[in-house]
Formats: C-alpha cells, structure tokens, sequence
C-alpha cells in the first residue's frame, strides 16, 4: 500500500472518497506501527503519536494530509512494510 501524493489544492473535498480511502491507510499504518513495535512502545512513540494526530484530526476538525504529510506518511509505509 502506498498512500498516492496528489496536489489537488484547497478545491478537494474534505470527506470525499479520496479523503476516506486516505485516512483508511492511515489506520492501516497505525497498526502496523503498532504491531511492528509490540507490545513495549511507548504511546509517547514520535512516528505513532505523528500518525494518531493525523488521524484525531481528521475525525474532529477535517482537516486533510498536506503534500509532504503523505510524504511522510509513505516514508513510514515502506519502512514498516519491510519490517512486517
């Protein structure tokens, strides 16, 4: 799964499909950040926590992924489906 970086400015709408599909990636490399890590991470842990904001986000003020947060998160993506 990679999370597409698309630039499609501020006339995106913020709960379409594409935004849906997104944040369900997102949940996706939540848990594999979880699972990666184990039982022993912190909830303090810099890459989960940056993950779960995104998210909390996203559920309370709909606000979207900026360009270089999907960067980001792709970034953390490749890494973790290597080590899973």
């Amino acid at each position: 799964m990679v999370i597409v970086v698309m630039d499609y400015g501020k006339n995106m709408p913020l709960r379409g499909p594409f935004w849906e599909k997104m944040f369900a990636k997102m949940s996706l490399l939540l848990a594999t950040i979880e699972k990666a890590k184990g039982l022993n991470m912190s909830i303090d842990d810099s890459e989960y926590r940056w993950v779960k904001d995104r998210l909390e986000y996203w559920d309370s003020e709909d606000r979207t992924l900026s360009k270089e947060e999907m960067k980001v998160a792709n970034k953390m993506w490749k890494h973790y489906r290597e080590v899973n």
